[in-house]
């Protein structure tokens, strides 16, 4: 089973739907995502009253969501792993998502004369955390078997400007990526061999090259 932190979104609707019916999928959002597979649980509600009252048998943890605060984030982090570790058999599988702007500073020239607002500090700095934060709880946390990864990936494509893809382009060599690109990790990290662990992998095409 799968559990998606921002089901709903772009990235996480994608994830959710490239599981198809292989994986019963939970959404753990704000909004109910459309997808037929999704099982919805409504982010109003702590995690901990969803995984306590479903019987639930969560192998991998992805974290597609926007929060209103760190500790917000932290704290789904904090649940997900004691239930992990709550088990007869402790194991977990956690990937979350940063950005290469959590590693790399922005290329501001993309953004002029374009409708796309410029990337602001708070963005970059929340990115870096969540990368730090993949490589801290790796560490902590792989006595239990417990794994933390981190895609970052470059910029998704959301029906952005003509404008905005070509300065895109010109700024990296490289177009922007679709949220399908982002599925072969998934299927790496999620594959049952996999060992790979405190990674931040990027997905961008060699943009940042």
């Amino acid at each position: 089973m799968i559990l998606i932190a921002g089901g709903s979104g772009l990235i996480g609707k994608a994830i959710g739907d490239s599981f198809g019916t292989k994986h019963l999928v939970y959404n753990y959002d704000l909004k109910v995502s459309e997808t037929k597979h999704h099982i919805f649980f409504d982010a109003h509600e702590p995690l901990t009253a969803h995984l306590s009252r479903n019987a639930c048998n969560i192998e991998t943890f992805i974290d597609c969501a926007r929060y209103k605060s760190q500790a917000d984030q932290i704290a789904t982090w904090e649940t997900v792993i004691s239930y992990f570790k709550s088990r007869e058999r402790e194991h977990g599988n956690m990937i979350l998502f940063s950005s290469i702007y959590g590693h790399k500073a922005p290329r501001f020239g993309i953004y002029y004369a374009t409708n796309v607002p410029e990337t602001p500090l708070s963005y970059a700095m929340d990115k870096a955390a969540v990368e730090q934060a993949t490589k801290f709880l790796a560490e902590k946390y792989k006595k239990w078997n417990i794994r933390v990864n981190c895609i970052a990936p470059g910029g998704v494509f959301n029906g952005h400007s003509k404008d905005f893809q070509e300065h895109y382009m010109l700024a990296g060599g490289v177009p922007m990526i679709q949220t399908k690109n982002l599925i072969p990790v998934i299927n790496m990290l999620t594959d049952d061999d996999n060992v790979i662990n405190g990674q931040v992998i990027s997905v961008e095409g060699g943009w940042t090259l």
